[in-house]
Formats: C-alpha cells, structure tokens, sequence
C-alpha cells in the first residue's frame, strides 16, 4: 500500500457544503479502496495569493489516503481536471524516497546517524567560527579605511 496525499482547491465563490458536493465524486472513488482509510482536512475558505481561474478565493481540502491500485490515482486525477469547481490539485506520493519510505527504511536511518554523529564530532573539534565585530575572524582583513573607499 502506497500513502497519498491530495490537496484540492474548490471554487471560492461556492458555499463549503456545495463544494463538498462537487467533490463527492472524487470522495467516492477512494472510497472504493479496500480497507480504506480516508483522512480528510478542511481547511476553509482562504483567499488565493493570486487568482486561479478568475477565483481570489478557495476552500482547501486535503486527502491523505493508502491504495496499492495506481489506477485510482490517474482517475481522481481526471475527475478533478474535469470538474469546473475543481481550481487546482495537488497528488504527493509521501512514500518517495525522501518521505515516508525514508523515515522506516533502515539503511537510511543508519546513514542519518552516521551523518549525525561526524558533524557533532566535526563540531566539537572545530566549534562555531568565532565573531567580532560582526565579521569572522577567519580570513577577513580590516584593513581598509572608509576614507580610501570615498577617496576612489
């Protein structure tokens, strides 16, 4: 079973129980999925940093889901393109190798602790730079006026 997350935009100018309306087909089609377990997030009504469709306003709804069947992906994925309501979509698969898959896979658990531990070391031998006068001392010379700047 793969994780999946979904973020829907609806239409702003609906009101929310119309929009959950509009978006019951696509709610449906998860729903279809063995042992489903749907996790729905209602957002609300938040206006847009820029207009999507003539839209300055959207409900936001987010889906977190598991299916094993990549076919329903594809078709929520053309019932929201075909619903007018529908602004913008949003499929993440949180099972990538940077997500989900990432924090239960052992070797790269190990390898976030060896990483870990040679940058504590790193850090207890080497320490933080040291600051003065907001410059770090490490190859940095004051040795300029401000008069020779103005000068040239």
């Amino acid at each position: 079973m793969v994780k999946y997350e979904i973020d829907l935009l609806v239409n702003g100018s609906l009101k929310e129980s119309e929009a959950l309306k509009n978006i019951s087909n696509l709610i449906n089609l998860i729903s279809k999925e063995k042992n489903y377990e749907l996790d729905k997030t209602t957002l609300g009504k938040r206006e847009l940093a820029y207009q999507i469709k003539k839209e300055t306003s959207a409900y936001y709804f987010i889906f977190t889901f598991e299916t094993s069947d990549a076919s329903i992906i594809k078709e929520f994925n053309r019932l929201a393109l075909l619903n007018d309501s529908v602004l913008r979509i949003l499929i993440n698969n949180l099972e990538k190798a940077y997500g989900y898959k990432a924090s239960t896979n052992k070797d790269k658990i190990e390898k976030a602790k060896v990483t870990r531990a040679r940058y504590e070391k790193d850090k207890a031998l080497y320490g933080k730079p040291k600051i003065k006068n907001d410059e770090i001392e490490i190859g940095l010379t004051t040795d300029v006026e401000t008069s020779d700047i103005e000068n040239e």
